[in-house]
């Protein structure tokens, strides 16, 4: 019997994450010298079944500031590996799951969709809301809410040195990170009347002298309000996110898995969704992206329980840093990095740190610190290193950077409209800056390997694709494509070459004569040549298997 080879063993254990399947991972353990197929009947799929298993048993995970810092900045969790992606698809997708739903990357979303984002509600008005609560967490001022239907509410306020901005940072995160396809909670803007709140009785603030809880008091709301922005009427303008729904589990973590969770069995830092999220965090300077910044809540569906996974706090994106404008650091130096310490020290402050010599524009205090010109999206970096991020590959940026690439100027601008600034130059300046970053972002990532996609095969042989960089507007046309096809053995896992390498000027070509005479499975793998863009000539293999009604695409490989 033909031995298995390595990527269909490879392939069989993705395949078993992505349903889900304990005892498929053990299947495909079981005896390497048994040969199993490729794809199978219903490839590719675009569910990941990680709700099969109840997860009514799953405990807290509430990491501190200084746990995930000294964990991530002088331990290595985790595993540093270049592998693939373990829960993409056939096709090289990330299916939807309880971390992530495909949206404005799959299909054509408006601009109208992207700018409601999450959002159940028009707009609120915290008429006949009651103080419910202090804020458990976080740098950002604020308290708890209920609204008159019971459902729990976290207010909280801008500082008085960058009126509009921090709100505005958690707004226009949360309907981008929702298009992108996160799970993201609602929020809204509103207007507090802070002469009109009323404090239920049943209210509680844990005191921070001695971390024991005890009623919530006026003098509490006052602390608040001393370090909120203050509109010139006399109210206050604040940031309203709904809780989500559930029971609160703490955080996820950029690394490993939920040991009690019997649905968690892909390690986090091999996820696609958390690795191209290094690529999302750049564009918008979410600096913040750590796992306290995350969000697990069990949810119970008839009768089953199962973790649901937010990315979460979006309050220092952009130019923002919450309470107050983003510093020069951030973005482009981890909180700890030794080898610019060290040159300052040695060279007694005469090296400068580049970061230092950015020259940022006179821009509405609601703006913050962020730029463009000097933006680079290949050096850009969070707090402090972060695993899933560090694992990412090509193919993995290629995937966010064409999600990237789908937010039109139009839909840019509308998304920073939401945070509904004051002066027109905050939207102005923000809206052209997104766009200069999003350019930036998408040049960089996405010409990492060959950039075609939506391959096409008719029964008659013609083949047509598109180009993702050029669609993108993110290069220009390559001197030539280079295909080579093949049979495809789906049991075996082989491949048998067909005819010559073609070249082909366009997205256009035909199958070898009577390649697709016999066989269920047939493939074509593309390079790009191009003078400016030396990752074209990494491969994309595309696999096609025969059907009632032609040739569909089952399987895609980048950079393998």
């Amino acid at each position: 019997m033909a031995s298995t080879s390595t990527s269909s063993l490879a392939a069989c254990f993705r395949r078993a994450a992505i349903v889900g399947s304990a005892t498929l991972v053990a299947l495909c353990a079981a005896d390497l010298r048994t040969a199993s197929p490729r794809f199978y009947p219903d490839d590719p799929l675009w569910t990941d079944d990680d709700r099969a298993f109840d997860a009514s048993k799953v405990g807290v995970v509430e990491d501190s500031n200084g746990y995930d810092f000294l964990i991530n900045t002088f331990g290595s969790p985790g595993e540093r590996k270049d592998v693939r992606a373990l829960n993409v698809n056939s096709v090289d997708e990330v299916p939807d799951s309880s971390w992530f739903t495909n949206r404005i990357g799959r299909s054509q979303m408006s601009v109208g969709e992207i700018v409601r984002g999450p959002d159940r509600l028009d707009r609120v008005t915290l008429e006949g809301w009651v103080v419910s609560g202090g804020k458990s967490g976080g740098i950002q001022p604020g308290f708890r809410m209920t609204d008159p239907a019971g459902q729990l509410y976290q207010i909280e306020v801008d500082p008085p040195s960058n009126p509009e901005m921090a709100s505005g940072a958690e707004t226009i995160g949360t309907a981008f990170y929702h298009a992108m396809g996160y799970n993201v909670v609602d929020v809204y803007l509103a207007e507090l009347d802070r002469a009109s709140l009323v404090i239920s009785d049943k209210a509680t603030i844990r005191d921070p002298l001695n971390g024991k809880r005890r009623a919530l008091k006026k003098y509490d709301l006052d602390r608040v309000f001393e370090r909120a922005a203050r509109l010139d009427n006399g109210r206050y303008h604040v940031l309203v996110s709904r809780f989500a729904s559930g029971t609160f589990l703490g955080n996820f973590r950029y690394y490993g898995t939920r040991p009690d969770d019997p649905n968690d069995v892909v390690a986090h830092e091999h996820r696609r969704e958390l690795r191209g999220a290094r690529v999302f965090s750049a564009w918008l300077n979410h600096d913040d992206s750590r796992g306290i910044n995350s969000l697990d809540m069990l949810e119970s569906t008839k009768g089953r329980a199962s973790v649901k996974h937010y990315m979460f706090d979006f309050g220092s994106i952009l130019g923002s840093g919450t309470v107050y404008a983003q510093r020069h650091r951030p973005g482009n130096e981890y909180i700890f990095e030794p080898k610019p310490g060290w040159l300052t020290l040695m060279t007694l402050g005469l090296y400068v740190r580049p970061w230092m010599t950015i020259d940022y524009p006179s821009v509405p205090a609601s703006v913050g610190r962020i730029e463009s010109e000097r933006f680079d999206p290949l050096a850009w970096k969070p707090e402090y290193p972060n695993s899933a991020f560090d694992n990412m590959r090509a193919d993995d940026a290629f995937w966010a950077a064409r999600i990237v690439s789908k937010f039109s100027d139009e839909a840019v601008r509308a998304v920073v409209g939401k945070a509904r600034f004051t002066e027109p130059a905050a939207t102005d300046y923000l809206t052209r800056t997104l766009i200069a970053r999003r350019d930036k972002v998408v040049a960089a990532w996405i010409n990492g390997v060959c950039p075609v996609v939506d391959p096409v095969l008719s029964s008659d042989g013609a083949l047509t694709f598109a180009n993702a960089a050029l669609d993108a507007s993110a290069a220009g046309p390559p001197e030539r494509y280079d295909l080579q096809w093949f049979r495809f053995d789906n049991v075996a896992d082989s491949r048998t070459p067909v005819g010559p390498a073609i070249a082909a000027r366009s997205g256009s070509a035909r199958a070898p004569e009577g390649l697709l005479s016999t066989g269920e499975f047939v493939g074509v793998t593309i390079t790009g040549r191009h003078p400016e863009h030396a990752g074209w000539a990494v491969p994309a293999t595309f696999f096609f298997r025969r059907s009632s009604s032609g040739w569909a695409l089952v399987g895609v490989e980048r950079g393998l």
